[in-house]
């Protein structure tokens, strides 16, 4: 071999512009001026009784969770974890938060790791943050938010709820923490190699599939674990309670058919059902009031509410 000609192992390496491509994906979350996101949701929020909930995980990460109680007279119902977008705050689902309340719904949400207020370097698009999740729910248990201690008949059952990132995290958390007793996922992923696929495909065509996907590999691996763990489709097929799936039928980002019914596919319980939204975007599905899609959401939560209360 001569020195112009590259070894076998030189060609394997991937592209360090692919692996900054990963890396900038994966701490997305740390924007300038993140932590002040949402200032004036939080005061309207704390006027409805709304409080601040920290929660330190592991190494540099603490979570900022936000407990919204549900509207005094309501009949209380299951409580309701909200799981947001990628590059969101949890600030942006507070107006669904406080549609939830309205119908007696105690409900969390949580800045992911690496956004909003809560700390850390790179995502893990469910690996961790499943994790997360469990531990906020199990603060708010303890620190009496939710459960018995807000004087409701409770069997110990959450509803989880997420979008995109956050959907995709919800499902692979019901895997985890038999306390789910029902996942609504909006918009979300089907596993993490396949949603760099599907942004690729929209957002710059021209690169080739392979040097994007190695790239992510390697920058998966620097933030301490592999790309195919992160799979919502492979937590799917393990999870037994009742799932509604939604979709937009113009999302560019994560097509249904890329996503949602591969998730749906995937799975032999007939506790699934999906909506679709079919005007709907990747944002304004879950950020535009879609009356088809809140009954479908208000019927889902009262079932469960009606089985665990």
């Amino acid at each position: 071999m001569t020195e112009s000609e590259p070894s076998d192992i030189e060609e394997a390496l991937p592209s360090p512009w692919s692996v900054a491509l990963g890396r900038l994906t994966l701490s997305a979350g740390r924007y300038p001026g993140r932590k002040y996101v949402g200032a004036m949701h939080r005061k309207v929020s704390r006027e409805r009784g709304g409080r601040r909930c920290r929660v330190h995980r592991t190494g540099d990460v603490t979570l900022d969770a936000w407990f919204s109680p549900r509207r005094e007279g309501t009949t209380a119902r299951v409580p309701v974890v909200i799981s947001h977008g990628l590059m969101e705050t949890k600030e942006r689902h507070f107006k669904t938060a406080w549609k939830m309340n309205a119908r007696g719904h105690d409900v969390l949400l949580c800045d992911h790791r690496v956004h909003g207020r809560s700390t850390g370097r790179r995502l893990t698009f469910g690996v961790e943050e499943k994790h997360d999740l469990a531990a906020v729910i199990d603060a708010a248990v303890n620190r009496g938010l939710i459960g018995e201690g807000r004087g409701q008949p409770y069997d110990g059952g959450v509803i989880t709820m997420g979008f995109s990132l956050g959907g995709g995290t919800v499902l692979q958390h019901a895997a985890i923490d038999d306390r789910v007793k029902g996942v609504v996922a909006l918009a979300p992923f089907a596993d993490f190699r396949g949603a760099v696929e599907s942004f690729r495909r929209k957002l710059t065509p021209w690169l080739d599939e392979k040097w994007v996907q190695d790239g992510f590999s390697a920058a998966s691996l620097e933030a301490g674990f592999k790309i195919d763990e992160a799979s919502a489709i492979e937590a799917f097929k393990q999870i037994k309670v009742p799932v509604l799936l939604a979709e937009g039928g113009k999302d560019p980002y994560l097509p249904g058919i890329d996503h949602v019914h591969k998730l749906a596919a995937a799975r032999s319980a007939d506790n699934t059902t999906i909506v679709r939204i079919d005007e709907a975007n990747h944002n304004t599905l879950v950020h535009k009031n879609w009356p088809k899609l809140d009954r479908a959401v208000a019927r889902f939560c009262r079932n469960i509410s009606a089985d665990h209360t």
